[in-house]
């Protein structure tokens, strides 16, 4: 518990605001050919001992070997399924590595040996010898349309080894609208994590078209939700445009509304200085007038004295 790519995955989702990055961990095996009728001796899963399971049926008709194997799930983290085919799959409910082995089958009571009902998982690993040991495949999917990059800071070249990301062993493929009106070819297939594994990896070329695969349907949920982080962007930056423009014409509005006042203070400054020089040279009008009529009046008396 704790461990596994599916550690790792949940690491990275966590700080996808940041990165734009979202993670995905798959932990699947699955069995080179279909369960055949027989026996599994002695069965070791993730350090759990499931023991012996006898007259297992073609195909596990009866679920009697996926039963075993799930009733012990709480315990090794692995849960069981059969697929169209018949073959058995082991799958990582919580992204830790799937390591699982079996012994020989020894003679029967009628001196014969059973069938062993999966004799090798994931393209070859043999379950009586070494076991089948599998940690998985981690699929990184930018939402910006972006590259992503993948940095270590010590011993880099065998860190990226024993992840997965040395340049030999990465999957990589930008995909776009375009892509989901025709069938997903292989690159999107393994570039989108649905070659989990070896046998799942031969079993074919192409994904299938849009949506008729879970998978599909996951890439196209993939390519809307970064159409609509990217439209989001460009309508952020139209706003800030726009706000910019906005705020530049409510200054040149303010401008105009400044200068018009300025105006209008100079013209009633203009106005009282006039209204005070007229003002003033009424009075000296009327000064000069009344000195006049006053001169006047003196004449007219001199001149009546005298005669």
């Amino acid at each position: 518990v704790g461990t596994g790519i599916g550690v790792l995955a949940e690491v990275i989702n966590k700080s996808s605001d940041k990165t734009g990055i979202r993670a995905v961990a798959n932990v699947i095996s699955t069995s080179d050919e279909a369960i055949k009728s027989g026996t599994m001796s002695n069965i070791i899963i993730n350090g759990i001992t499931l023991g012996d399971i006898n007259n297992i049926k073609a195909g596990d008709s009866d679920g009697r070997l996926v039963q075993a194997f799930n009733a012990a799930t709480n315990q090794t983290g692995v849960e069981a399924y059969t697929d169209e085919k018949g073959r058995l799959n082991l799958r990582s409910i919580d992204g830790r590595g799937i390591k699982i082995s079996v012994s020989k089958n020894q003679k029967g009571q009628d001196g014969k040996v059973a069938e062993v009902s999966v004799k090798s998982m994931n393209g070859g690993q043999k379950l009586d010898g070494k076991g089948s040991e599998n940690y998985g495949r981690l699929s990184l999917t930018r939402l910006d349309a972006r590259d992503i990059i993948v940095m270590s800071a010590t011993n880099a070249k065998n860190t990226y080894k024993a992840l997965g990301f040395d340049n030999k062993q990465i999957a990589k493929q930008v995909v776009n609208l375009r892509d989901a009106m025709g069938a997903f070819n292989k690159d999107i297939k393994s570039a989108s994590g649905a070659n989990y594994n070896k046998v799942v990896a031969s079993g074919g070329a192409e994904l299938g078209a849009g949506v008729t695969t879970l998978r599909g349907a996951m890439v196209v949920m993939d390519i809307a939700e970064s159409a609509t982080k990217i439209l989001d962007r460009i309508r952020a930056d139209l706003g800030s445009v726009q706000g910019q423009m906005i705020s530049t014409v409510n200054n040149i509005s303010v401008t105009q509304v400044n200068v018009k006042a300025a105006e209008s203070q100079i013209r009633e400054v203009d106005f009282a200085q006039e209204s005070a020089n007229f003002n003033k040279l009424n009075i000296l009008a009327q000064s000069g007038s009344y000195a006049l009529t006053q001169a006047n009046a003196v004449q007219q008396n001199i001149l009546r004295l005298l005669s």
